[in-house]
């Protein structure tokens, strides 16, 4: 790795090394450019992904290379989702983020400098990417966001999913302490876990355990809140009855 690094290296070269990072236990995430003895840290907006903020460092280096003024400039990165977002041409999310970054580097390819993106590997002992993963976990510590990034497609999608969920489940709450039997049956049947997909069920018998789970078509003594049933297969009694004969 080393010599690989020292092929691409010439006198005049500018060699940039970039993180990103996303604490664990807070979310919160950095990103963070070292160049020789200069380091350049950012607190994303909280909820950023690590690719965003790879991304994010990434662009920074650009940023920099451009006050540079120098004729080739190396940019070693651990992320290997960041280069492969780069490198699409149709990209589906971070729009925003993607077009700025290759914006400059299609401003720095004008005045005829040359770019070179390299993938290393994290955590081998590079001093430089050490140091770069060092800054970006200090960046992610800082306490408060230090640049705007807009949420992917990815992340709203799943926040319109998750509050979704949210409102049904408080219905559906609702409409058991209305002592509705097939409200009843499903909040008893499920605890409002998802069915594990097993590919290997036949589809017709995943739509009878669905139709179980949700409680449609009810049976007629379950609608009636008839005495407990024992399954002649399982011999299990459905736990809906303790909840419907009150």
């Amino acid at each position: 790795m080393l010599q690989v690094m020292d092929d691409l290296t010439t006198p005049a070269s500018l060699t940039i090394f970039t993180d990103g990072s996303v604490d664990p236990a807070t979310g919160a995430a950095g990103a963070a450019f070292v160049s020789g003895q200069t380091t350049k840290q950012w607190r994303l907006t909280d909820g950023a992904s690590c690719l965003q903020a790879e991304l994010v460092a990434i662009r920074g280096a650009l940023h920099h290379a451009l006050e540079s003024h120098s004729p080739h400039v190396i940019i070693h990165t651990d992320s290997k989702s960041s280069i492969q977002a780069l490198k699409d041409t149709q990209p589906q999310d971070n729009i925003h983020l993607l077009t700025s970054t290759l914006l400059l580097a299609q401003r720095l390819a004008a005045r005829g400098c040359k770019i070179t993106l390299n993938w290393v590997p994290s955590h081998v002992g590079l001093s430089g990417n050490e140091a770069a993963d060092r800054a970006a976990k200090s960046a992610a510590a800082l306490p408060s966001p230090t640049t705007a990034v807009l949420p992917s497609l990815s992340q709203t999608l799943l926040k319109i999913k998750s509050a979704s969920h949210a409102l049904s489940r408080q219905q559906h709450e609702a409409t058991v302490a209305l002592s509705s039997p097939s409200a009843s049956w499903y909040a008893a049947a499920t605890a409002y876990h998802p069915l594990p997909q097993d590919p290997s069920i036949p589809p017709h018998v995943r739509d009878r355990l669905h139709r179980l789970r949700l409680g449609f078509p009810c049976f007629e003594e379950i609608r009636q809140g008839a005495v407990d049933t024992t399954c002649d297969h399982c011999q299990v009694t459905p736990p809906l009855h303790s909840n419907t004969t009150s």
